[in-house]
């Protein structure tokens, strides 16, 4: 219930405030839902809003929410005598309604429109002009249809439109005014807009968007041209024989279907090899700033740390799934890691000791020179981890929690994060290595041996720990921060502790 005052109080500032830049729509394919209703009024989709909450309130016309949702949507798209039969019967509820103050506030401004409107064409089109919106100037139109004024309206509409200048607002100007003076300015509008809002977002979906709205555009050559284009880069940076099949199935006469065909063609000869380490990424030579972590009394000096050769690491944390080929090949245990009962497939190995991952490490190798491979896969050392951990940038920093950015991106996660358990590998966002999963989902061995300072390496002699590096979907913010260093036992297995390998020539 506190969620859904929050919600109706945002939604009755965005419309004191302004003409939303939101779309109307008149129609809907999903079955009618409060929450959905909820949305459409936050966006300032108040026919929508109104379809749904009068479907709402045929199946349960005593539900007293219901006809403040459903009266906010009446006023909001002008219906202004529609609104007040509505809020007055909100307000005719016994007891006092989860939004009684919020409707009190509604009424008011209700009345005052309608006293507007019913005083003269005047006192309403003064009134239209103060609430400067679309909706309003409509209401006036539909009030008024005979008026001198009703031109100057319009006028007033279509410049409303431009002031928003997005595509959403030329389009309500065309759905509010079919008729209107300035339909072919606002139809190009509309068209340059939308075009522009897909430039901004400048992805494959975004230009495809783009094409299917508007078929016929002014931008429809550029906007495939530009799908075209990072559809390619997104196929290729993929690598895999799937994903470059489908770019050519979508453009069999695009203007890189020779170099996608030669991709192609290489990623089947490499898919025996990418069947074994899954997706890879060239790690550049590069340099980082080590920043240590404060220290209460002691101000540690900065360090520089450069690594002069590049070299090959897995995209993602080694899986179940990559496990299990190791115990199927009989060189790991069938009494192997456990997975915690979280499920198998997709999703980072766990509870491996430093002994386990030297088996995986050993078959892998074994199993890679065997389908053609050339190099040798290790565990990271943690001053190579931490230039993978901090992509192009060449100063650490601490981190906002790495799985608060992947609840973001990661929409279809069966899993949330946060909670106790892993979710599947490549499900949020990558850094600007394409690696994923530095921070977040689990922590990761490294190949150093235990020591108090980052990047001694200390050779120790009998050495018993070594290092864990990362963080799990359960740390503090504090040990997300990219200094964060733990000590583990080789011997030790923990739920949120696993690894990825790197490929060295």
């Amino acid at each position: 219930m506190i969620r859904y005052i929050a919600l109706i109080t945002l939604s009755f500032i965005l419309i004191a405030m302004a003409d939303p830049a939101e779309m109307d729509m008149s129609s809907r394919d999903a079955a009618p839902t409060l929450e959905a209703a909820i949305e459409a009024i936050d966006a300032g989709r108040f026919r929508l809003a109104d379809e749904i909450l009068t479907s709402l309130l045929e199946e349960n016309p005593h539900n007293q929410e219901y006809y403040y949702l459903a009266a906010r949507a009446a006023y909001g798209s002008g219906q202004y005598r529609r609104a007040k039969d509505l809020i007055e019967r909100y307000l005719s509820f016994h007891g006092m309604g989860y939004a009684a103050d919020e409707a009190v506030k509604l009424k008011a401004s209700i009345e005052e429109a309608l006293r507007a409107f019913s005083a003269s064409e005047k006192a309403a089109f003064d009134y239209a002009q103060r609430q400067h919106t679309i909706f309003a100037y409509a209401a006036y139109r539909d009030a008024y249809p005979a008026s001198a004024n009703v031109e100057q309206a319009d006028f007033l509409s279509y410049r409303r439109a431009k002031e928003v200048n997005v595509e959403i607002s030329y389009l309500r100007y065309l759905n509010y005014w079919p008729e209107g003076k300035f339909k072919a300015d606002a139809e190009r509008s509309a068209d340059l807009a939308a075009f522009r809002e897909a430039r901004q977002q400048n992805t494959v979906e975004s230009y495809q968007g783009y094409q299917t709205a508007y078929p016929r555009g002014a931008y429809v050559l550029q906007a495939s041209d530009r799908e075209q284009t990072l559809g390619y880069s997104r196929a290729t940076a993929d690598g895999s024989v799937a994903a470059l099949q489908a770019y050519l199935a979508r453009y069999p006469m695009g203007s890189y279907r020779g170099e996608a065909q030669k991709a192609l063609n290489a990623a089947k000869t490499r898919a025996p090899l990418r069947a074994l380490s899954g997706p890879t990424v060239n790690i550049p030579p590069g340099f980082f700033i080590y920043r240590p972590q404060a220290q209460p009394g002691k101000q540690a000096a900065p360090k520089t740390f450069e690594l002069t050769a590049p070299f090959t690491a897995m995209a993602f944390e080694v899986t179940f799934d990559m496990w299990d080929a190791c115990v199927r090949d009989g060189a790991c245990s069938t009494e192997g890691p456990r997975d915690e009962g979280w499920g198998r497939v997709g999703r980072p190995v766990i509870n491996v000791t430093r002994a386990d991952v030297a088996t995986y490490t050993a078959w892998l190798n074994k199993s890679w020179q065997a389908a053609g491979g050339t190099g040798r896969w290790r565990l990271p050392s943690e001053v190579e981890w931490a230039y993978m951990a901090r992509g192009r940038n060449s100063q650490i920093t601490a981190q906002k929690a790495a799985f608060d950015k992947a609840s973001q991106n990661c929409l279809d996660c069966d899993d949330r994060l946060g909670a106790d358990a892993t979710f599947p590998v490549g499900r949020a966002a990558p850094n600007s290595f394409r690696l994923y999963d530095m921070l977040g989902n689990v922590a990761e061995w490294v190949d150093d041996c235990w020591g108090p300072e980052f990047g001694a390496a200390p050779l120790v002699e009998n050495c018993q720990s070594g290092v864990i590096r990362g963080a799990t979907n359960l740390t503090v913010p504090m040990l997300l921060a990219m200094q964060a260093r733990q000590e583990m036992a080789f011997d030790a297995r923990h739920k949120f502790v696993g690894f990825r390998l790197i490929k060295v020539d």
